[in-house]
């Protein structure tokens, strides 16, 4: 029977199929990068991990209360492929795909035809005994672009929520960092120029 409710109707079912794909094959990826950076030690401890990436992609997930379920099925497929075994530990080709998603340059910010004159800051205070994550948090950042503004604020033009959530969970930072959306910078001269942005 054909619903004669428009929302539902799908006017282009190749174009809906390939979208759809396309997310599962997201959510998977999300699981394996979960798993990977918990040392492969099972699920229960790649859970809060996965859980709060996925809570940010609901895009691709669907509403909160399909989280759940939409992990167990990207876990069975990815099972289905030989890349995690039944005790949810990864296999040589499974940790082989998430070395490589795990990549922060995978999830490096795109760059719009047009800036929207906005500038995203990520702040942060790392104390002393987490060094190491410190470090490699400001290597990450400039990696994919960023310029350091001051001693533990980075600055970029264009949006990168995505990555900001990869890095507080990856590292797991937790309120240690912080991500924000300004209009304005004063005296961005210099910041204009090094991005290649329209001066004032």
């Amino acid at each position: 029977m054909t619903s004669n409710n428009p929302s539902r109707k799908i006017l282009y079912p190749i174009e809906h199929r390939v979208v759809q794909r396309q997310n599962r094959q997201k959510i998977q990826d999300i699981v394996l990068v979960g798993l990977y950076t918990t040392a492969a030690a099972g699920l229960a401890m790649a859970a809060p991990n996965t859980l709060r990436l996925l809570g940010y992609v609901q895009k691709y997930v669907g509403p909160q209360k399909n989280v759940d379920s939409r992990m167990y099925q990207a876990l069975a497929r990815l099972r289905a492929r030989g890349l995690v075994t039944r005790q949810n530990i990864l296999t040589k080709a499974g940790k082989g795909r998430a070395a490589a998603l795990n990549a922060v340059e995978t999830i490096a910010p795109k760059i719009p035809l047009r800036w929207d004159k906005k500038w995203r800051l990520i702040m942060f205070d790392i104390w002393e005994k987490r060094k190491a994550e410190r470090n490699q948090l400001r290597g990450m950042l400039e990696r994919v672009g960023f310029t350091k503004l001051q001693e533990s604020v980075w600055v970029f033009p264009y949006p990168c929520e995505e990555l900001f959530v990869y890095l507080q969970t990856q590292l797991r930072l937790g309120p240690s960092i912080r991500y924000l959306v300004v209009e304005e910078i004063d005296n961005d001269h210099a910041l204009r120029h090094e991005f290649d942005l329209p001066k004032r």
